[in-house]
């Protein structure tokens, strides 16, 4: 029995030996074809039911081409980011580039419509609506044609390059590649602005509109010159002290400076003159702001001057520079710095360009309050000089204040309202002196406690202004009902009824 067991163990230890001889042997005559490596370009894969699946990933891509109907172009995704290829500093929409990319990062051609069409115009790929060309680095590419939509509106047709199958892409997809590559540009045209504090300079150079300069004052020119109290100054095309709120509400503009539309995208300078964005029609406005570029967000919003090489708190001066071009249809065109996009934005937003120079100009007496006041005379031509005496006018008490006027004693608190009507005469245009000037209708002269001294002198222009003749510079005009309200209220103060 013993013997009969170790026979039978030997027999088949014999079988499995010859058994792994022979397959060591057929395994050199008739090696096993080892399946077919992954494209590792595209990641192209043919599943057990035959359907091919491409696989698609940004870093293996060097660009995506589109053509259709209204545009050719190419992107490349680097990172989260989608740039134009050539065109990399026009800002496109994040999420609506990137989907360029994702929707067809894994494409299963799974719905066959036709596995052999011998004529592609029954399904519109003869001529398709789009093409899109994928490019690896390595320089293979795949291209897919987008044909006509099908009856249900669900889908349209689609076919690979050098091949007959015909198949159904969703529509959504589809529809992506049939955009304008305009409709991927973000609208948003704006930097991040700062406060009006950091405001630096305005600078409008226009064959259109009216030209003007204006700029922050040093803390010298505020210490020395009453008359850029408010801490922004016009230096072109003359010399002015600024009213701040003009400036404010340019800087909220530019603040929410967002496109209405996206008119053309990689616009070259053949493009421009049908926008009047040439170089010989277009407005040009430059904003200068300081700001810190090291901080990732300010003003509550993301930091557009960002830049980690720089050291926190470090402040710099960044020019921003915007073309205006012509207007249309109550539309203006605009470019921003070295994108070439053509924006378009209601002309209500560039309201403020019609404005001539004296809109932004403060007011016209320089001593701010009444504590700031030295000394005040007023001037009535074939009346005489009227001179006030003030005290107390820095007492925190109301009551303190003293007035007299060539020796009459007046109410405090008119003499307040008389002077507040005073230093509220504000410009009411441009205006030169004119011809054959006579004497001033009226004239003051003050000096304020810092030292400084200045003369207005009003001259009769017609029945509605007056010109006004500052510290012997004759710029602006103001309402000749401002001059005889002055007057007026002058002889009211002098017999002590009450004035407004």
């Amino acid at each position: 029995m013993i013997k009969k067991r170790l026979l039978f163990i030997g027999i088949g230890v014999l079988v499995c030996a010859l058994l792994a001889v022979g397959i060591l042997l057929i395994q050199k005559i008739d090696p096993m074809e080892e399946p077919p490596e992954e494209d590792l370009d595209f990641g192209l894969t043919i599943n057990d039911e035959g359907i091919k699946v491409y696989h698609f990933t940004p870093v293996s891509v060097d660009y995506m081409e589109v053509k259709n109907t209204v545009d050719t172009y190419r992107v490349r995704m680097e990172g989260k980011n989608v740039y134009i290829v050539d065109f990399e500093m026009i800002p496109l929409l994040s999420a609506s580039a990137s989907g360029l990319f994702y929707s067809v990062e894994t494409l299963a051609l799974e719905t066959i419509v036709d596995p052999d069409c011998q004529n592609m115009s029954r399904f519109g790929l003869d001529k398709p609506q789009a093409t899109i060309t994928i490019k690896a680095h390595s320089g293979a590419e795949v291209t897919f044609h987008i044909g006509n939509e099908t009856l249900t509106k669900d889908y349209y047709y689609m076919s690979v390059e050098g091949e007959t199958t015909v198949y159904l892409i969703d529509d959504m997809l589809a529809e992506r590649y049939l955009m304008s590559i305009r409709e991927y540009c973000d609208p948003k045209i704006y930097k991040t602005f700062v406060p009006l504090d950091d405001f630096q300079a305005l600078k409008i150079n226009s064959p259109v509109f009216p030209s003007y300069q204006i700029r922050r004052t040093t803390e010298e020119e505020q210490k020395t010159e009453a008359m850029l109290f408010s801490g922004v100054v016009m230096t072109a095309p003359f010399r002015w002290g600024v009213d701040t709120g003009c400036i404010e509400n340019v800087m909220k503009t530019m603040v929410a400076l967002i496109a209405d539309d996206v008119v053309q995208v990689c616009v070259t300078d053949a493009d421009l003159p049908q926008y009047g964005l040439d170089a010989a029609s277009r407005t040009e406005l430059v904003l200068s702001v300081y700001a810190d570029p090291n901080p990732t967000t300010y003003n509550n919003g993301v930091n557009t001057y960002y830049d980690s090489s720089k050291p926190t708190g470090v402040y710099e001066n960044f020019d921003v520079t915007y073309y205006i071009g012509k207007t249309v249809d109550h539309t203006v065109y605009v470019m921003f710095e070295d994108r070439p996009v053509v924006y378009a934005i209601s002309d209500e937003v560039f309201s403020w360009l019609e404005w001539t120079p004296y809109r932004y100009c403060s007011k016209m007496l320089f001593a701010e309050y009444l504590q700031d006041l030295a000394d005040l005379s007023v001037t009535i031509p074939n009346d005489g000089t009227y001179s006030f005496t003030i005290t107390g006018a820095e007492s925190s008490d109301r009551d303190d204040l003293r007035v007299t006027c060539n020796g009459i004693s007046l109410d405090g608190m008119s003499f307040r309202t008389y002077y507040s009507n005073l230093i509220g005469m504000y410009p009411t245009g441009e205006a030169s002196m004119p011809e054959n000037a006579g004497a001033p209708v009226f004239e003051i002269n003050y000096k304020t406690k810092k030292g400084s001294s200045h003369s207005l002198k009003f001259y009769s222009v017609n029945d509605r202004n007056c010109a006004v003749n500052i510290d012997g510079e004759t710029h602006l005009s103001v309402r000749i009902t401002e001059v005889e309200k002055a007057i007026n209220n002058l002889h009211k103060l002098l017999k002590g009824q009450s004035i407004t």
